[in-house]
């Protein structure tokens, strides 16, 4: 049985790395892309041969075809997409820049939707290729976006990170719509992602049941889940992973 190949386009501050040794581990094929060259070499060095990491800007469709290339090139087809959007930095409603802030939705929007065009392509010509024989298969592929929670809850001072990550939702769901009859399914995971992954605070203890952020392999184990056949009536969902923190009125008290 062949191999599923997985290409990661986004690494994130841990998440991604996380999720590339994760599908390693499931016996995937893995292909990971990043636009910051020192993430790549970072990433790249702690995988060693595991995976195959790149540099490639992902923004653009040139950037987009070559990662599917690299793929395409090492493993002959990919299986599953993981899209990381980066997470905006602090942008207040009252500060907001609308030149810079329309760069910013911009790349986002446009690399979400260009990635779904891209990968719909690749499986289509796959079942063209292949004929009735993988026409009869339940799932021809998935796409999992893994979202900052300001797609979901909103914090004051975070209102280009919220516009953006909305904005990146309603591509997944409209994806969804559209990708399903193709048998492509296409979801998101919102977690509870601070700018630095593994920081915790006070400020976010009290406002999370669970006292943490979401960590990198439990976004991983995830995503791993929302890639296999296991999940393969869910589509056009967001998996919220926020230890509680949307169900909670009010504060936590916490000890000094």
């Amino acid at each position: 049985m062949e191999k599923p190949v997985t290409l990661i386009l986004g690494l994130g501050l841990q998440t991604g790395e996380a999720i590339a040794r994760r599908f390693c581990e499931a016996g995937h094929a893995v292909i990971a892309c990043d636009p910051q060259p020192k993430r790549v070499e970072r990433v790249a060095d702690n995988l060693r041969d595991r995976a195959i990491v790149q540099h490639e800007e992902l923004h653009t469709r040139i950037g987009l075809k070559n990662c599917l290339s690299t793929a395409i090139e090492a493993y002959g087809q990919v299986d599953h997409l993981i899209c990381i959007p980066p997470v905006a930095p602090a942008m207040p409603l009252t500060e907001l820049e609308t030149g810079e802030f329309d760069k910013l939705q911009l790349r986002a929007v446009r690399g979400a939707v260009m990635t779904l065009q891209i990968f719909e392509k690749h499986v289509a010509a796959r079942v063209e290729e292949a004929g009735d024989t993988m026409g009869r298969r339940a799932q021809m592929g998935t796409v999992t976006f893994i979202m900052s929670l300001s797609a979901k809850q909103m914090n004051y001072g975070d209102f280009g990170d919220a516009v953006v990550q909305n904005a990146i939702l309603g591509v997944m769901q409209a994806g969804a719509v559209e990708l399903a009859p193709k048998r492509i399914r296409v979801n998101a995971i919102c977690a509870l992602r601070p700018r630095a992954e593994s920081v915790e605070s006070e400020w976010l203890k009290r406002r999370t049941p669970m006292g943490r952020a979401s960590q990198p392999d439990e976004i991983a184990d995830a995503a791993l889940y929302l890639s296999q056949p296991a999940s393969a009536i869910i589509t056009g969902e967001t998996l919220v992973m926020d230890g509680g923190r949307t169900r909670l009125s009010g504060l936590i008290e916490v000890d000094e």
